[in-house]
């Protein structure tokens, strides 16, 4: 599917340490992809920025270690203002429990870090509603099924 065909994706990353946007974001576009991207230190930031924004789906990934935040309080206050689109969890490590209390939340995905053009595929699938489509050069964004 080419990108003139579908709607893009914001992506937004919520994650206290601001190092792991700038990771993130780089390890993403040295695997070709190429998306709208807002990083978030702080979860009340991040609700501020979605109920702010226009309405349309958004692509929300979250940390759960947020110094001084509740990442299942905000995955719960997220639901109404995805437009559409998904929350998830960014995690360092693997947690079944954990991961089951974050998609009781409403979490729709569950990524370990590093993120990579992989993990984003399968978490975009478990959405139902998002894809990678391509653009002209190979690359590859974040779109509305």
């Amino acid at each position: 599917m080419q990108l003139s065909d579908v709607r893009l994706v914001p992506v937004i990353l919520v994650d206290d340490d601001p190092d792991e946007h700038f990771l993130f974001k780089a390890d993403l576009e040295d695997a070709g992809v190429d998306f709208e991207f807002n990083g978030f230190t702080r979860p009340e930031d991040a609700l501020d920025h979605l109920r702010a924004r226009d309405a349309g789906p958004v692509f929300v990934l979250c940390d759960l270690s947020l110094a001084g935040g509740d990442a299942l309080a905000f995955i719960g206050d997220t639901q109404t203002e995805l437009g559409g689109g998904a929350i998830g969890v960014y995690s360092g490590a693997r947690n079944p429990e954990m991961e089951e209390k974050c998609r009781a939340a409403g979490a729709t995905f569950y990524i370990v870090k590093p993120v990579s053009r992989e993990k984003l595929v399968e978490a975009l699938a478990k959405t139902g509603t998002m894809m990678l489509a391509e653009t002209q050069d190979g690359r590859v964004s974040p779109a509305l099924v």
